[in-house]
């Protein structure tokens, strides 16, 4: 009998591309892949560390998870593995433990674990991994690890130096994962804008999207994160001009203060981010943009913070990720007194929350009256509906007569019903 295995991730959408690589050495090993919450043999927790939360959330995890599925072997890796090895005495319902930088354990690892297991099948592909792990999209991790300072980021200590995956491969999966079915593609990674630096390519992102959409005819592409300073006027151009590339990017911004983005290390100032994001709306319209922000951060008066309220009024941003400080063990900031109380840090994420569903508000009633293209994600067998995501990353849910999971359908946007878009298909 083939054992059974399954992922659980925390985190980014880079972790979502890892998770369906540690699914498919599974596959490899011999092992039954099941979707999350089924009984399972061996259980891994891809873990994350980006803050004090996320580390609280994998122990917990952990934790469940042993109380779900006393018999099973539970493995822990991800960032939350590396950085953290003195969480291990404090958890002993994990029975292994993986660094995100020993990839080349977890074979062995899967290897013993299988035992007698029956040989493999098929090999497992990008888009079979993905959707055995609950994505109607496929996560491609493009490129991995960090070279920025960024004062307050544990990031580059967990992943290390920049690396790019070589463009010929990136090149054959992505065929290979539109020739099985996929429609939509995320290209990510931990520094995606960063593309190709490692080699010495000059805007390597926006020459690695030409060659992808040369090499495919149907599926479209999303972008991830990008840092201002690496949206430069080819990736604009394609953003522009390519309609298989999905007009939408997440803009990290922190904080609107110049002097708290100089204490963070961020190399741009508060009007260059202005600047770039207001020329990208001209030069893009219709396009979704969202920002990362920081609040609390040492040293951050509230002179400081309403400066970063003032920014995100004055830029074309309709959604925020908004976050406490927390000090990451490593990093600069950490060793510095954190003088933001934690009642005044929850104000202040309290305010950027209420901006966001503001925001978020206001671009969906704009998209009333148009026609998108929605990657379907699901089917209520009880109604009907279908659910996906649009070209422009808004959640909608939709009336088809046909369609399946994964499809590009394109829907006439009738109305806005609380955080999504409700619409007909076209």
């Amino acid at each position: 009998m083939r054992g059974r295995f399954s992922v659980v991730t925390v985190g980014c959408k880079a972790n979502f591309a890892d998770s369906a690589a540690i699914l498919a050495h599974a596959a490899r090993a011999g092992f039954e892949v099941v979707g999350a919450g089924a009984p399972a043999d061996v259980l891994v927790i891809n873990s994350c560390t980006v803050t004090r939360r996320a580390d609280r959330d994998c122990r917990a995890l952990a934790r469940r998870l042993r109380r779900e599925h006393p018999g099973a072997v539970l493995v822990m890796t991800g960032c939350f593995a590396e950085t953290t090895p003195e969480a291990r005495a404090s958890l002993p319902e994990v029975d292994h433990w993986l660094g995100i930088r020993e990839p080349s354990a977890l074979p062995p690892l899967l290897r013993s674990l299988a035992g007698d297991a029956p040989p493999p099948g098929e090999e497992l592909s990008d888009f079979a991994a993905d959707r055995l792990l609950g994505h109607s999209r496929v996560f491609l991790k493009v490129q991995d690890g960090c070279d920025a300072a960024c004062a307050y980021c544990v990031v580059p200590k967990a992943r290390g130096a920049g690396r790019s995956l070589p463009r010929l491969e990136v090149v054959e999966r992505v065929v290979r994962a539109e020739r099985d079915g996929a429609r939509e593609i995320v290209l990510t990674g931990i520094h995606a804008g960063r593309y190709g630096a490692d080699r010495g390519d000059r805007d390597g992102l926006a020459g690695l999207v030409e060659a992808l959409l040369r090499a495919t005819s149907v599926c479209r592409f999303r972008l991830g994160s990008v840092e201002p300073l690496e949206i430069t006027p080819a990736l604009v151009s394609l953003l522009s001009t390519q309609s298989r590339l999905c007009p939408h990017l997440h803009v990290p911004l922190q904080s609107g203060s110049d002097r708290i983005l100089l204490r963070m290390r961020r190399p741009y100032t508060a009007r260059l981010y202005r600047e770039r994001l207001v020329s990208l709306a001209a030069e893009v319209p219709g396009i979704r943009l969202g920002a990362d922000v920081i609040a609390g951060f040492p040293g951050e008066t509230t002179d400081d913070f309403e400066e970063t309220m003032r920014l995100i009024r004055d830029t074309p941003s309709s959604y925020l990720h908004a976050f406490p400080y927390s000090p990451r063990p490593g990093t600069e900031s950490a060793g510095w007194a954190d003088d933001v109380t934690a009642a005044e840090k929850t104000r202040r994420v309290a305010r950027l929350r209420a901006a966001d569903v503001a925001m978020r508000g206001e671009y969906l009633e704009r998209q009333v009256g148009k026609t998108l293209v929605v990657a379907a994600s699901a089917r209520d067998t009880k109604t009907g509906e279908m659910r996906g995501t649009t070209e422009n990353y808004a959640e909608a849910v939709f009336r088809a007569a046909i369609g399946a999971r994964g499809d590009l359908i394109p829907v006439r946007i009738d109305a806005v019903r609380g955080d999504h878009l409700e619409g007909t298909a076209a």
